[in-house]
């Protein structure tokens, strides 16, 4: 850890970053799924079809759990279990288009809200928001870095 950053800017930091997403998504997400199944859907949509345990692996949750998730965006008929063409024996999870236009809605709604609120910054504020994109970015893609 850089010298620069002690252990209460980190935490604010970590505090603001978890704030933030979580506010995010509860104005964004609507009623009509979980958090944990609208990270489920976000995910197989961008990843394109996946087996259970990658997704698993993906979104930290124990499989028998995630495949109780799937289940239930099965039969609100957002995913789809198809066979795998590489192992009969496995399956992979797949967006439908009901799942991929509820995506795209929800996402286009998490723009919209946080378009909103970084309208609302002072000058000052929302200057060194933009400038701290690109720090942010990479230490996103440090953090999606597997050890």
């Amino acid at each position: 850890m850089p010298t620069n950053f002690d252990d209460e800017d980190v935490t604010r930091l970590r505090i603001a970053l978890a704030r933030i997403a979580r506010l995010l998504d509860r104005q964004s997400r609507g009623q009509e799924l979980t958090g944990t199944q609208a990270s489920v859907l976000g995910t197989v949509a961008r990843r394109g079809p996946l087996r259970i345990s990658e997704l698993a692996e993906r979104e930290g949750i124990n499989p028998t759990m995630l495949s109780r998730i799937v289940g239930k965006l099965e039969q609100a008929l957002l995913l789809q279990r198809r066979p795998d063409p590489e192992d009969g024996r496995a399956a992979r999870v797949q967006v439908t288009e009901a799942g991929a236009e509820l995506n795209r809605r929800q996402r286009a709604q998490r723009t919209r809200v946080l378009g909103d609120r970084l309208a609302t910054l002072s000058p000052p504020h929302a200057a060194a928001v933009l400038a701290a994109l690109p720090a942010l970015e990479a230490l996103a893609d440090q953090l999606a870095e597997r050890p």
